[in-house]
């Protein structure tokens, strides 16, 4: 305990220390004195005005520009659209400014608070855009950065706000693992940085860091549960992906994965608007496998028998020929509610939101229910100080069934179950006679539920201490409650061995976060500068608890405390934190010459005194030529070079590897403890190089953007097991021992092709190129063997490449597989595998249409992956020529006497030869790449007449269809999976993975 104590104090004494400073600050600000003596300075009374900037439609603009006509006096609106400036007396006009927007000049005669409605400037480059810790202006951002606003995102069905991103930005690879409802996602921005630890992004919910990833204690491999799905994608305002070092290295020790910065919707000051949202949509498969019917299987059970198993007259009566595939995948419903509401007045504005989303899946037994409700305030409470809220509750509820790395549960199940046998016996009992436990026995019997309950919340305070001078501070709690309850009763096979089954799973994880800030902003001279200086700090509590029971008395009876035998129990406790000081810098010369540099100094609990803290510098420039005075070529409206260059850290990494852990154990009936590791005190942080240069381009009036970056990043210090000597007791040892290498090309394109009055027609097409390479292992050594496709680590490779036997065919004399003798010793062995295949894409890419026609919408969005490899791992059961299990229709054209040509074995019972059947090698490779028709949206809005405005402003109706079509080699049930979730190296593997879904939605928007 005293550990845990001295781990939190440096972070506890930092913030009281900060917290000193910034009293001294705050107390001589408002000393009487002090303020009477610089008013008397000025020699006049100046003037505090305040206010809100919102667009037409009552959405806050923050990072909009005020400035005092006649001076250098500035500010800008802050992340909810309001703004403190003070001017001299006899300054006559403020004018308000904000990229995308016509300026307006505002006669401020006896006023102290304006509030201002800016017009749309329908050429010019729009939007700011949300960075680390404040708002930039695009044209002004120097680091490379993705934007996603909520408009583009509101009609695309998901349950998850990952799945949003999915060919929505550059440099993002989102692969969603499985069709699980409510299922997690892996998400990779410019590649994979890491072996040991996380590759995943760090995700930031309205300035605070949230709890992301998988907290099941059940594992279902890549039907894994994210806790990011407890979100509501519907309060989305917009979404910034942090990319390059100069963006997410203010995130310092967390941001070489990349940062995800997400916005929630806000109030305004204008007219209180009610928004009703309603969705209904029905899923299918979109592709099912050809499998056996009851005739062919029995012809080849007499095959591989080599005998009459079946006569002719059994083969010919097939009274009882069950299409598995209509059993165990269904017509599943998904629906969708929301009602909110956005308003306020010049002194309080606020948005208020509840949703409702469901969703059964298309494999029996699984469903996914979330219920979630949110509350932003915002409230100026004086001239100088803002403060306000954000508070989001949500509770989920998740049925799962077993899947993937699983030869129990209703997919892998049912099609592996050959169609002679029913589902149900004449009594209405389940049919248990086939090669596995009855698939339907599983999905009806057998209990999965989790449950989640969560509170992400934050308060703020802005306070302007003097003109340009602001004190921001931030307090958030993200508190997630997870809980699992599984049983399987004496119904199922499973069950049934253990005379009934169970699980009870507990985890509370909290992570609660301060964040502070002084900001200075300051115009001058056709110039700005913009400082910024921080601290913050964090403190993650987890605790969890896991029991196993069995010998339950009765199938009804489904909890822990009606088991006879407790089989094993356990709990668990970990505390972590992480302290950090920040600073930012921002200076630009007639919105031409653009600098930009921050740092980050991280204290993370995770590492011992002698690496515990990190510091994480960058440095960007940008060259706006377009704004230069010699430049002047007509059709080009914007051009701007930019670089970058930084640092930055990745320290979810396993706890406690630098310290001494201990295990328990018993021994003579007495307990005892035992050393569990061998410490590593010099562990460091894996830190990431990268070095950006990209070039933003305008034409014809910014009708046409684009934008092209190249990135280098070099990860090095990986945390990797290096071997140790038997002898020690010990297998392993972690150490910072690794090196890996992501290099690439992004390109993005968005044109305004017609732009009459009455239609208008966009594109948005974006491109990714990443290479990946491992430089260094330990003593050059691979890391081999990985998971069920044989995955490799090893240098000059990209992570996760595919590495078994070469398989060449079928030898037409014998019928047997024929491997490439790589060695050429007359044998096939380990020393004749080889690379047989990557997983990663040569490139990803997304491609939008969208087209407005009076009162009619259509949103066309494509998205693709090309030159992706995946391992077919149902293929080794369902191809496998022997055993009971069911076979791919493929088979039927398989090797039978001397002279057959064919890529399909002979089925066999010959013990060398049926192992070479199912040997992991090349024949199970298959090209991966596809292309998605991922969402089609058409709408129309009605008009509504001047009678029923009073009541009814807006009405729209959309239908919306998802995954409508692939186009692909692959011959899976779905090229986009992975059966171990978001595993670093074991990728591109499909074994049994529950598909994605084709959706069919009908919608309806109303606003009040």
């Amino acid at each position: 305990m005293n550990k845990r104590k001295d781990l939190f104090s440096p972070v506890i004494t930092g913030h009281r220390r900060f917290c000193r400073i910034l009293s001294l600050v705050c107390l001589l600000q408002l000393t009487p004195d002090v303020g009477i003596g610089w008013i008397s300075a000025q020699g006049v009374q100046d003037i505090l005005i305040t206010g809100i900037i919102t667009d037409p439609d009552g959405n806050t603009l923050p990072g909009a520009g005020i400035t005092g006509t006649g001076t250098n006096i500035g500010t800008i609106s802050n992340e909810v659209g309001s703004y403190t400036i003070t001017v001299p007396a006899s300054t006559a006009f403020l004018e308000y400014s904000y990229l995308g927007y016509l300026r307006q000049v505002v006669d401020i005669s006896g006023q102290s608070v304006i509030n201002i409605v800016l017009q749309p400037d329908v050429n010019a480059l729009s939007e700011v855009v949300v960075v680390g810790y404040g708002v930039e202006q695009r044209k002004l951002l120097t680091g490379s950065i993705g934007v996603v606003d909520g408009e583009t995102l509101k009609d695309i069905p998901v349950s998850g706000i990952d799945g949003l991103l999915q060919g929505q930005a550059t440099g993002v690879q989102v692969t969603q693992n499985s069709g699980t409802p409510g299922g997690e996602m892996s998400v990779r921005i410019r590649g994979v940085s890491s072996i040991g630890g996380s590759s995943q992004p760090l995700y930031v919910i309205d300035g605070i860091p949230v709890t992301t990833g998988d907290y099941a204690q059940i594992g279902y491999e890549g039907q894994g549960i994210n806790a990011l799905t407890d979100l509501s994608p519907s309060d989305i305002e917009s979404i910034s992906v942090l990319k390059d070092a100069s963006a997410a290295s203010i995130y310092g020790a967390r941001a070489s994965n990349g940062v995800i910065l997400i916005t929630t919707k806000r109030g305004s000051g204008a007219k209180a608007v009610t928004r009703f949202n309603a969705s209904y949509g029905v899923q299918e498969t979109w592709k099912r496998l050809d499998m056996l019917n009851a005739h062919d299987w029995k012809v080849y059970r007499n095959d591989l028998a080599n005998a009459e198993v079946f006569s002719p007259e059994e083969i010919a009566d097939n009274t009882i020929d069950v299409d598995w595939q209509d059993v165990i995948f269904r017509s599943a419903p998904m629906q969708e509610y929301e009602l909110s509401t956005l308003g306020g007045n010049e002194k309080t504005t606020f948005f208020i939101s509840g949703n409702y989303f469901t969703q059964e899946g298309i494999v029996i037994g699984t469903d996914y229910k979330r219920l979630n409700g949110r509350v932003n305030v915002d409230h100026h409470y004086s001239e100088k100080l803002t403060i306000g809220t954000s508070i989001g509750l949500s509770y989920a509820k998740t049925n799962r069934v077993e899947g993937d790395q699983s030869l129990h549960g209703p997919l892998p199940n049912g099609i592996s179950t050959p169609a002679i046998f029913p589902v149900y016996n004449e009594d209405g009992s389940y049919n248990q006679e086939g090669p596995y436990s009855n698939a339907v026995s599983i999905a009806n019997e057998a209990i999965n539920e989790n449950f989640s309950y969560r509170l992400l919340g934050n308060v703020y305070a802005d306070y302007t201490i003097l003109p340009g001078l602001t004190f921001n501070t931030k307090w958030g709690i993200d508190f997630l409650d997870f809980r699992e309850h599984a049983y399987e009763s004496i119904k199922t096979v499973q069950g049934a061995k253990f005379n009934g089954l169970g699980f009870e799973t507990y985890s509370n994880v909290s992570n609660l976060v301060s964040n502070n800030f002084l900001k200075y902003h300051r115009d001058f001279n056709q110039q700005m500068i913009e400082l910024q200086a921080g601290y913050s700090f964090e403190k993650y509590q987890a605790r969890s608890s896991f029991i196993r029971a069995q010998d339950f008395a009765d199938p009804s009876l489904e909890y822990i405390n009606s088991a006879s035998t407790i089989v094993s129990a356990s709990t668990d406790a970990f505390d972590r934190g992480l302290r950090s000081w920040i600073f930012r810098g921002n200076y630009t010369i007639r919105n031409t010459y653009l600098f930009s540099v921050s740092g980050r100094l991280d204290g993370s609990s995770n590492f011992s005194e002698n690496n515990r803290n990190g510091f994480f510098p960058a440095a960007s420039a940008g060259w706006r030529i377009s704004e230069e005075g010699f430049f002047n070529v007509g059709s080009i409206s914007e051009l701007k070079i930019r670089a970058s260059y930084g640092l930055t850290g990745n320290d979810d990494i396993p706890a406690f590897l630098y310290a001494e852990v201990y295990g328990n154990t018993s021994y003579a009936d007495q307990p005892g403890i035992y050393p569990a590791n061998i410490p590593n005190p010099d562990l460091k942080w894996e830190t990431t190089t990268q070095f950006d240069v990209g070039i933003d381009l305008g034409l014809f009036n910014d009708r046409v953007l684009i934008t092209a970056d190249y990135y280098n990043k070099q990860t090095k210090d990986l945390l990797l097991d290096r071997p140790l000597p038997t002898s020690s007791g010990f297998a392993t040892i972690t150490e910072n021992v690794g090196q890996v290498e992501n290099q690439g090309v992004e390109l993005s394109l968005t044109t305004d092709n017609l732009k009459s009055s009455a239609l208008r027609w966009q594109t948005m097409l974006n491109f990714s190129v990443n290479r990946n390479k491992v430089i260094e292992l330990y003593n050059d050594q691979p890391i081999d063997d990985l998971g069920r496709g044989s995955n490799r680590i090893e240098e000059g490779e990209p992570i996760g490449i595919f590495y078994s036997y070469e398989w060449l065919g079928v030898d037409p004399s014998t019928g047997a597989v024929v491997f490439a003798d790589k060695n050429f010793d007359g044998r096939i062995t380990t020393a004749d595998r080889t690379k047989v295949g990557n997983p990663h894409p040569d490139f990803i890419y997304g491609f939008t249409n969208i087209f407005t026609y009076k009162g009619f919408d259509l949103n066309i969005f494509f998205q693709g992956s090309q030159g992706n490899d995946v391992f077919n791992g149902s293929r080794l059961f369902l191809e496998s020529l022997q055993g009971g299990d069911n076979q791919l229709a493929v088979i039927n054209d398989r090797w039978q006497q001397p002279g057959d040509i064919t890529n399909i074995p002979a089925a066999t019972n010959d013990p060398e030869q049926a192992a070479s059947n199912v040997r992991v090698s090349s024949r199970f490779i298959e090209d991966g790449s596809y292309l998605r028709l991922k969402n089609l949206t058409l709408g129309y809005n009605f008009h509504i007449g001047e009678r029923m405005k009073n009541s009814i402003s807006g009405f729209r109706v959309y239908f919306t269809g998802q995954n409508l079509f692939t186009l692909t080699k692959y011959s899976g049930l779905d090229p986009e999976v992975n059966y171990r979730g978001n595993d670093n190296a074991v990728i591109g593997t499909d074994f049994f993975t529950f598909p994605q879904a084709r959706i069919y939605s009908f919608g309806l928007n109303l606003t009040f």
